[in-house]
């Protein structure tokens, strides 16, 4: 499976507000949720909302509507929604907290380049098997979580298993899933 060509579409205007917010900051926002597992998994898990991170809200308005996009009253999750014109199907939200209640390193993130001088940021996939695990029980055992998760976990090569270990307790999840001890 891939990434529908609409799907890759609508992450250029995004990079290019994480661009803008790199720059007035200095720091870079986070695609986290649903949206990254569908990148990290080519299409095989697919979200219609991308869930970010990013520290300064009034930065991230101001970068979000440069990129041209608008508010969405809609956002129910979120500190703020937006909407692009041009890609109204996807909706975007500003989620509340530090990336993974700050015990993601930050380092291993991953810059998707999309656009010429314009990248989204994704969590490592070891993070992102973590909070799918840590989501699934929270969830009561919502089983779409835990497929994430383990797809995540088998198109993967080269984990660090210690690392994700240590985050997948951090997140509450249960390493037992994914066949670890």
């Amino acid at each position: 499976m891939s990434l529908p060509t609409e799907y890759i579409a609508a992450l250029r205007p995004l990079a290019e507000a994480f661009s803008a917010y790199e720059t007035e900051t200095g720091h870079t926002p986070v695609l986290v949720g649903g949206a990254a597992a569908a990148i990290h998994t080519n299409g095989n898990f697919m979200s219609a909302d991308f869930d970010i991170v990013a520290g300064n809200d009034d930065a991230f308005a101001r970068a979000m509507r440069a990129a041209g996009f608008l508010d969405d009253e809609k956002a129910i999750h979120g500190k703020g929604g937006w909407y692009h014109p041009a890609h109204p199907q996807f909706g975007v939200e500003q989620v509340s907290g530090h990336f993974f209640d700050g015990r993601a390193a930050r380092s291993r993130c991953l810059r998707l380049t999309v656009k010429r001088n314009a990248a989204v940021v994704l969590p490592s996939v070891e993070d992102m098997i973590a909070d799918r695990l840590g989501q699934h029980e929270i969830a009561a055992g919502d089983p779409s979580m835990l497929q994430q998760a383990l797809a995540l976990f088998r198109l993967s090569d080269g984990l660090d298993l210690d690392y994700l270990h240590r985050r997948i307790t951090e997140e509450g999840g249960n390493p037992a899933h994914l066949g670890l001890s």
